[in-house]
């Protein structure tokens, strides 16, 4: 009975320490101002992260322990990207000749847990980069967004989704909040 218990209590904590595939799917809220005013705009978006993977979960085996994405990273911020700014009123991916291009450039995401003794610490960071250009003009704004979460245990991969979607989706309402964005959009 003994080494059933014990080969139960192995195999829990091999599993709590395995690596993990998060699914991205962030949502960018707040009001609707409508300012688009059915101007064309498109949305491209660029992974230029130096590691594909978010980080590990820490441990003793912490290379077996890595967080990566279940999807495609540019697919889901392009997604939230062109809902809010269908909500705002503008023509998003539209085949116009006359179209701006809002190009988010995705910097870095990155999940760390620190080595400490008693509590756990989560420190999250993304970084995002708007290049929107239009008839020759251009603006540039960069969003960061750091956190760190308490934990007592090491987070479940439905925990670290939540954590995750949650630092993009106030990245991006950073970004699609920033009123000389909004200023530039305005005048296309």
């Amino acid at each position: 009975m003994k080494i059933i218990l014990f080969v139960l209590s192995i195999a829990v904590m091999s599993c709590a320490y395995s690596p993990q595939q998060l699914a991205i799917n962030p949502v960018i809220g707040g009001i609707s101002e409508n300012y688009g005013n059915s101007r064309a705009v498109s949305i491209v978006v660029e992974d230029r992260r130096e590691k594909k993977e978010v980080g590990t979960r820490g441990g003793v085996y912490e290379n077996t322990s890595v967080i990566s994405l279940a999807n495609n990273l540019d697919a889901a911020i392009a997604t939230a990207a062109t809902a809010k700014l269908a909500t705002e009123g503008f023509v998003v991916n539209s085949l116009e000749k006359d179209t701006a291009i809002v190009k988010i450039i995705i910097e870095s995401l990155s999940y760390d847990i620190p080595k400490e003794l008693v509590a756990k610490k989560v420190m999250l960071e993304a970084l995002l980069t708007v290049e929107a250009s239009y008839a020759g003009e251009t603006y540039h704004g960069r969003y960061k967004t750091q956190e760190t979460k308490q934990t007592v245990i090491t987070p479940t991969m439905k925990q670290n989704e939540q954590m995750i979607n949650d630092l993009l989706s106030t990245t991006l309402q950073r970004l699609f909040s920033d009123p000389k964005l909004k200023s530039f959009l305005r005048n296309i």
